[in-house]
């Protein structure tokens, strides 16, 4: 259902939560779920191991957003166990989401068709000038004839492909679904254009006497960054790289809650805008809606330095007074949508005693805004799911069944 008002504030209301039985990832300097909330990794040339993370043919001429995609979703899978393997091709969905995945192959293949024509293209390559082919790839993986989605925008779109996953399944059109996020690195034209100076509505804003963005608060940024996770700042939005490049995917193998197995909990996920023009004023009225009168005991924020950002800080300050932890984690401008649901693996992959309600909040400077809420499994439910270990655990520190986390 959605909800309008007079005043153009737009919110969503909840369309249904999903288990989640088993989760992927990769991202630099990453070794696992467990990692997932830590200080992001260098994008550096050949972090990643396509020989090792996808070995058999067919995958060396992808292109590496697309390795990153499918090396992911192979975690996830293989730790849901053999769930999938029992499901049905046409109950089997996937819902991606990507921003700036593409970007540098469509501008290489711009520059190639400028050079020497159409017939210059790489035969491998030449479907992904589609954004859907990623997903399309995807489902040719996995055996998913449900159906595939592809959401493209910035900063959200991870978050708002858990709610159309949430609501495809409610709906009954898959009982297994991938949800995925997926960067990868700038094109150099998009690494150019974000060293240019943004207009007022999306741009940086004013900083304030103390020379502090934003503004400072009573302590919605973060104070160390073990607690912060990626980008720990109390000023202006670090970068993940030198042009606060993306890169990587986060998969999570998700399942109807009846029926289904919640082993590392339940999630479900919703949105609202806020108008860039008015977001100071109306920043109570959306966001109070949008998080509820009863929020989670931590909430993850991922805010650029936009009006809409800074205003979303500012109302989340209010919460910390509370029993409600806020970490703020900066985006840069042009930001992908990876780190949000990075941020779900990451919570969902923690440690706790008893059932524990967390949270993500995205938000874009073109005033979308996305918020998941998580239930985490206590770590008893998550010892005895039937999955399987997370591959290299041993080696790499990545977690196991029964294996300590921090």
């Amino acid at each position: 259902m959605v909800t309008v008002s007079t005043a153009g504030i737009m919110s969503t209301a909840r369309t249904g939560q999903l288990a989640v039985v088993g989760l992927g990832l990769v991202a630099p300097g990453v070794s696992g779920p467990a990692d997932a909330l830590a200080p992001a990794g260098a994008v550096a040339p050949g972090w990643f191991e396509a020989e090792s993370a996808l070995p058999g043919r067919g995958y060396r001429r992808l292109p590496d957003a697309c390795k990153y995609l499918l090396a992911a979703s192979r975690l996830a899978v293989g730790d849901a166990g053999d769930r999938l393997a029992q499901t049905g091709r046409d109950h089997r969905g996937a819902a991606v989401a990507i921003n700036n995945t593409g970007a540098a192959l469509l501008e290489e293949m711009d520059h190639t068709i400028m050079r020497a024509g159409a017939e210059g293209m790489s035969p491998s390559s030449s479907p992904f000038i589609a954004m859907s082919s990623f997903a399309s790839r995807l489902s040719m993986e996995h055996g998913i004839t449900g159906f595939n989605l592809t959401v493209n925008s910035p900063v959200t779109a991870g978050l708002e492909a858990l709610q159309i996953a949430a609501r495809a399944v409610a709906a009954g059109r898959a009982r297994a679904v991938l949800v995925a996020a997926v960067e990868e690195a700038l094109s150099p034209s998009q690494a150019q254009s974000r060293r240019q100076p943004r207009s007022p509505v999306s741009g940086p804003r004013p900083p304030s006497a103390a020379g502090a963005w934003p503004p400072p608060t009573a302590g919605a940024w973060p104070t160390s960054a073990a607690d912060a996770g990626p980008s720990a700042a109390t000023g202006p939005p670090s970068q993940a790289s030198a042009d606060g490049t993306e890169a990587g995917a986060a998969v999570l193998y998700c399942e109807p809650v009846v029926g289904g197995h919640a082993r590392y909990g339940t999630c479900g996920a919703r949105g609202a805008f806020l108008d860039p023009e008015s977001a100071g004023r109306d920043a109570d009225a959306v966001l109070g809606t949008l998080v509820g009168d009863d929020p989670p005991g931590r909430i993850d924020a991922v805010l650029d330095d936009s009006a809409v950002g800074t205003a979303a800080a500012r109302w989340l300050d209010r919460l910390t007074g509370g029993a409600c932890e806020v970490v703020v984690v900066p985006a840069p401008a042009q930001a992908g949508c990876l780190t949000p649901l990075q941020r779900v693996v990451g919570l969902f992959a923690q440690e706790h005693t008893a059932p524990t309600r967390r949270a993500v909040l995205a938000a874009s400077a073109m005033g979308t805004l996305a918020y998941a809420e998580l239930t985490v499994a206590p770590r008893s439910a998550v010892e005895a799911g039937d999955g399987v270990p997370y591959p290299a655990a041993e080696s790499s520190g990545a977690f196991t069944e029964g294996a300590s986390r921090p």
